[in-house]
């Protein structure tokens, strides 16, 4: 792309920072925006600017232009986010929640584990154009499923009359969904913190050769998609302990991986613990959130922990670099382990505070 372009490789990795900025501004706004339409309506047009937005990257001549189709594809991937989570918690009984919501976010991790090496192949293989283009086609596919075939669903007017009349701040639900949202800036923080220089800790603290490192990013990967798929038993078998139980594990993996970096057995332990942690945590912490929130609070509670996981996601590999990731790795993973500890004791509170109201 820099190539392309004619800039330098650094304005390329900018794009990725205003998308982040894009989405920590707007997801708020837009999801309660659009919260008194139909939601499948809402997902599907998202879904389909999200589409535009690709196709357009994918031609786009100049770097200005190419910042332009990155800022409307985040707008649309903010609202995506912020409004599939409650829309599928419309459509799913309470028992089932933790599942059916481990399901519609197992996307996310696929496209960690799967999407961007596929992406990455087919880049250096067609080119980057092409890859967006793909993109584009598959969002728009998906688009016109979800417009097609899925349910409507439109909020009562009876909920945005209580929505316009209530006060949102007094709501009994807000101590809770403050408490997971904090609890969400630590996570992110804390695994960028360390994931942003997995290779350096795999590769300098560990001394694991190169050619080893794919193989275990690749059962990284595996393992978060475990923790996708238990999430949802988890979350619904143990919707008070599953939450804390989940991020001591982040809180054990990372201190594994900090003191005993030399010994194969334990790294290999650790990110298989973390990788399993880190596919459990969004569907856990996002079927808390539901479950705890009020029909007033539940599109501010999506979209906020859409944009504070954000923050968290830009914040994280500023701290890793700041505490020497790249050379002192162990560093970053101390910090992480206290970090997730610390968001274990949110989460806590968190379940604590939550008096699953009835929406």
């Amino acid at each position: 792309m820099a190539a392309d372009f004619g800039v330098e490789p650094v304005q390329i990795g900018l794009l990725i920072s205003v998308w982040a900025a894009t989405v920590i501004l707007t997801s708020i706004p837009l999801s309660r925006a659009s919260a008194a339409f139909d939601r499948r309506l809402v997902i599907g047009t998202a879904l389909a600017v999200f589409a535009l937005a690709n196709l357009a990257t994918a031609f786009v001549p100049a770097y200005g232009l190419a910042i332009g189709s990155r800022v409307v594809a985040a707008l649309a991937h903010g609202v995506f986010w912020a409004v599939v989570i409650v829309y599928a918690s419309s459509l799913l009984s309470p028992s089932h929640l933790g599942r059916g919501l481990s399901i519609v976010t197992a996307g996310g991790t696929a496209a960690t584990v799967a999407g961007l090496p596929a992406a990455t192949l087919l880049a250096q293989t067609l080119g980057w154009r092409i890859a967006f283009v793909v993109l584009a086609l598959a969002s728009l596919a998906i688009a016109a499923i979800v417009l097609i075939r899925m349910p409507r669903v439109v909020p009562e007017r009876t909920v945005r009359a209580r929505r316009d009349r209530g006060s949102l701040w007094r709501d009994p639900s807000l101590p809770a969904i403050a408490a997971f949202g904090a609890a969400s800036v630590l996570i992110a923080t804390a695994q960028f913190a360390s994931f942003t220089y997995i290779r350096p800790y795999l590769e300098q603290s560990a001394s694991i050769g190169a050619d080893w490192t794919a193989g275990l990013l690749f059962v990284y990967g595996m393992a978060g998609m475990v923790g996708v798929v238990a999430a949802g038993f988890l979350a619904d078998r143990f919707p008070r302990s599953a939450l804390t139980a989940t991020l001591l594990v982040f809180a054990a993996a990372f201190s594994v991986l900090t003191v005993w970096p030399g010994s194969i057995a334990a790294v290999v332990a650790g990110l298989v613990a973390w990788g399993f942690a880190i596919g459990a945590i969004f569907p856990i912490i996002q079927t808390a959130l539901m479950r705890s929130s009020t029909d007033r609070t539940r599109t501010l509670a999506s979209a906020g922990i859409v944009v504070l996981f954000n923050v968290g996601i830009a914040v994280g590999p500023w701290l890793g670099g700041m505490l020497g990731g790249a050379t002192s790795p162990t560093t970053s993973t101390a910090v992480s382990a206290v970090t997730m500890a610390v968001a274990a004791a949110v989460g806590t509170g968190g379940v604590l505070l939550a008096r699953h109201p009835n929406p």
